[in-house]
């Protein structure tokens, strides 16, 4: 079976997919093709938690925005890796794709996502939050497994009982594009 149909025979029938994974690791772009050539809404949960010049929404006010589309009746996709709320979009989701790429792969794209995003503005951020590059920046991505990944395992482990689907190189992930 070749990508295009493992992925889409994956997909069938499904209504609430979330797309998880370190930050450069492709997810919103992912989500965005997804969308497109399966006609789900995507969601892309920056866009929810970050306002003009990347100043944070409240917790709350974060977790109301992602109830709404929790509990929308139209399909949808959202991507992100904000792990303080990931319990409560598990217990939605018919189906989670994590990407799992090596870690320097994914500050490599957070490099070159700087570079593209110089002159205009990321689709799947809000609208005056201009793209950045710092140490620390990086040195967090490079922290994901310490930081998040270990705890996420744990909660797809223990808690999330419906169809996982790892995606676990660059070249995959790709191919499913």
């Amino acid at each position: 079976m070749d990508r295009h149909n493992e992925l889409q025979a994956v997909l069938t029938n499904k209504q609430k997919v979330l797309i998880i994974g370190p930050n450069g690791a492709g997810k919103s772009t992912f989500a965005a093709k997804l969308g497109k050539r399966y006609n789900f809404e995507v969601c892309h949960l920056d866009k929810l938690f970050w306002q003009e010049n990347w100043n944070a929404v409240t917790k709350i006010e974060f977790e109301n925005k992602v109830n709404e589309i929790m509990c929308s009746e139209q399909p949808y996709i959202t991507d992100g890796d904000y792990f303080f709320n990931l319990e409560k979009r598990l217990k939605h989701a018919d189906l989670v794709i994590w990407i799992k790429i090596p870690l320097l792969v994914c500050v490599a794209n957070i490099v070159k996502r700087r570079f593209k995003y110089m002159m205009t503005a990321r689709p799947d951020i809000t609208e005056g939050c201009e793209e950045k590059l710092s140490l620390s920046f990086l040195m967090y991505a490079l922290r994901y497994n310490k930081r998040s990944g270990k705890q996420t395992k744990e909660l797809l482990e223990n808690v999330y009982d419906k169809e996982l689907f790892v995606i676990d190189s660059y070249r995959k992930l790709k191919n499913y594009c």
